[in-house]
């Protein structure tokens, strides 16, 4: 089966776009939103600091937003 089969197109632009994020904001936005992880939590993963994780997180949602745009 291909792998996007009963993908919607939302979706799949979603998935484009997170994976083109750099791979520190991939893996925040993964952490915290597929994972559930708390901020505390993906820090201790990632080797930084809560603030660093917030920090990172605005700028991919920022990324997300603008890129999604109608």
């Amino acid at each position: 089966a291909h792998r996007d089969e009963g993908v919607s197109n939302d979706a799949r632009e979603l998935l484009d776009v997170v994976d083109r994020l750099p791979f520190r904001q991939k893996a925040v936005v993964v952490l915290r939103y597929y994972d559930d992880l708390s901020e505390a939590a993906i820090a201790e993963v990632l080797g930084c600091r809560p603030g660093t994780v917030k920090s990172i997180s605005h700028r991919a949602l920022e990324r997300l937003r603008r890129e999604l745009a109608p």
